[in-house]
């Protein structure tokens, strides 16, 4: 392909000539590192604030640029994930681009080295190495990989496709052109500090996986499980309300190291979730059993069995007594 190719030509190009929504995590991944191409001569007269959402605005205006991908999917490549459907923040994507180099030097470098040594061209190593992976996956051989495996799989592969060569960066890659070779960023930051408005931060810093994102001070939970959490706030938390909030934050560790497979080592995935397994809380059985001692009557004594030949004035009953109006927190 001729150096001074488009871009958009070079990634139609790369996944074959049509657009699925398996490619959608590669193809963001690809676009935000064309978009740092086009602006790390003019990050020196920004301030971070505008670096981040230069970097977001371009990758938007090279999206809208694919004629390989039809409008009415071009908004998803840019979610923070394809369940959230909530828009990738400018502070999250720049978080995800500066992590693209580090991933495929730590996970496609050391495995794509054997084929290198072929007189093969690049797209032919790239497919051979596909095949591999999807083998020693699968543990089977001879049997090929499914389309758009590659993408479920290893969504960073599309990257290394497009801008590596031979195992290095690619000296003979076209260079990158700004959509928008005027674009204007704001001068201060946005209000409420999240651009665009209403997208999501919600991820892991640089170099950790599943540390909890703060978003102003506050947990930026996922809209519907913040829709259905109940208001604890009125009421002092008990045992209950801490094991709750330990298996939601378990959960949402979970949910995001979904992100990672194909990115992250099968080894350390299952190390993470092994550390998330024992950080589970004790099972409430415990609990139910104090719960079951507690609201249990007391034996009648023998005394009461004479409760006839007392006087018949009627005795006031005193509601401390009774087990069944103990405080809600003694019965957890």
């Amino acid at each position: 392909m001729p150096e001074d190719t488009s871009f958009p030509d070079r990634l139609a190009d790369a996944i074959g000539g049509r657009y699925s929504a398996a490619m959608r995590r590669s193809v963001q991944t690809v676009v935000l590192y064309e978009a740092n191409r086009c602006l790390k001569d003019r990050y020196s007269a920004l301030r971070p604030f505008q670096r981040k959402i230069a970097l977001y605005d371009t990758a938007v205006d090279l999206i809208n640029s694919f004629e390989v991908i039809p409008p009415y999917l071009r908004t998803e490549i840019m979610y923070r994930t394809a369940s959230s459907k909530l828009p990738l923040s400018a502070d999250l994507a720049w978080r995800r681009m500066k992590l693209i180099d580090r991933e495929i030097q730590k996970i496609i470098i050391p495995k794509i080295k054997p084929f290198l040594e072929s007189d093969k061209d690049h797209k032919d190593i790239c497919s051979e190495f596909i095949q591999d992976q999807y083998e020693i996956v699968s543990g089977v051989k001879g049997k090929k990989h499914p389309a758009f495996w590659e993408y479920s799989h290893l969504n960073i592969f599309l990257a290394y496709k497009l801008f590596y060569d031979k195992g290095e960066m690619n000296p003979h890659l076209p260079s990158a052109r700004d959509p928008d070779p005027n674009r204007v960023v704001p001068n201060k930051k946005p209000i409420g500090g999240e651009y665009p408005p209403g997208a999501s931060s919600k991820d892991e810093d640089d170099n950790s996986i599943g540390r909890k994102a703060k978003s102003n001070g506050k947990e930026n939970l996922d809209a519907k499980i913040s829709k259905h959490k109940p208001d604890t706030a009125t009421r002092p938390k008990t045992e209950a309300d801490e094991r709750r909030a330990l298996l939601q934050e378990v959960r949402e560790h979970l949910e995001l190291l979904k992100e990672f497979e194909g990115i992250i080592p099968a080894t350390e995935m299952s190390k993470r979730k092994k550390e998330l397994f024992m950080s589970l809380p004790s099972a409430p059985s415990s609990a139910k059993k104090a719960k079951h001692v507690l609201t249990k009557k007391p034996k009648k004594s023998s005394q009461s069995s004479n409760i006839s030949n007392l006087p018949t004035t009627k005795v006031k009953k005193d509601d401390s007594d009774d087990d069944d109006n103990l405080p809600l927190n003694a019965l957890v």
